[in-house]
């Protein structure tokens, strides 16, 4: 796996310990010629420093295995996996982003293992393989309210400790607020929360602990 040093510094940013390329690294200029995301995965979304503060403040127990839901260019995977050591897996339904994922762990010196599925597919035998689910910016469409909550049942017989998602405060978002907070109260957080790197992102977390 290529170190930091193979990637120019002046394309580089900093946030939360971790380094993420941005649009204009020559080595995201060369992806983007082979590797053409098309379900939202051409950037770094902002909800992911969410979830990074958050962590930063709420580590994650040693050697946890985690599970990145819709991780496009999987900076909180990353983030994971170089900062909280923890085994990390990057879902997403698009196998374009995964080139962006490898390289963004690249730069960071770590692994996130690429896993092709729709949330849909994620049956109990495959979530039992974690402890952690997280996910950022995924909530943004009607039909992922009810997908993604399945997903949370599925996750919780399976055995899943703790599940983090940050959003900006979409109404999809507050529909699947609303519908975990009545399923598992005692279990069940929203959190307005702030991260201040690379700049300041203010949105919402809904966190479910079931351990």
């Amino acid at each position: 796996m290529p170190r930091l040093e193979v990637f120019e510094q002046d394309h580089l940013q900093m946030a939360y310990g971790i380094f993420m390329l941005t649009a204009k690294n020559p080595v995201v200029r060369k992806l983007k010629r082979i590797a053409k995301p098309n379900i939202h995965g051409h950037k770094t979304w902002s909800s992911s420093f969410l979830i990074m503060d958050y962590l930063q403040e709420n580590r994650l127990k040693k050697n946890r295995r985690v599970l990145e839901l819709g991780c496009g260019w999987g900076p909180a995977a990353v983030y994971c996996a170089s900062q909280q050591k923890a085994k990390v897996t990057g879902l997403d339904l698009d196998e374009n982003v995964f080139p962006y994922l490898e390289v963004m762990a690249a730069a960071n010196d770590c692994k996130v293992k690429p896993l092709q599925a729709s949330f849909g597919d994620m049956k109990g035998k495959q979530l039992a393989d974690f402890d952690v689910v997280i996910g950022a910016d995924i909530c943004f469409w009607d039909a992922l309210v009810d997908d993604l909550f399945k997903l949370f049942k599925r996750a919780k017989r399976a055995g899943v400790k703790k599940i983090i998602l940050a959003d900006p405060g979409r109404s999809t978002f507050d529909e699947l607020c609303e519908k975990c907070e009545k399923a598992w109260p005692a279990a069940y957080t929203h959190e307005f929360w702030y991260a201040l790197e690379p700049k300041r992102f203010e949105g919402r977390l809904l966190i479910l602990d079931f351990d």
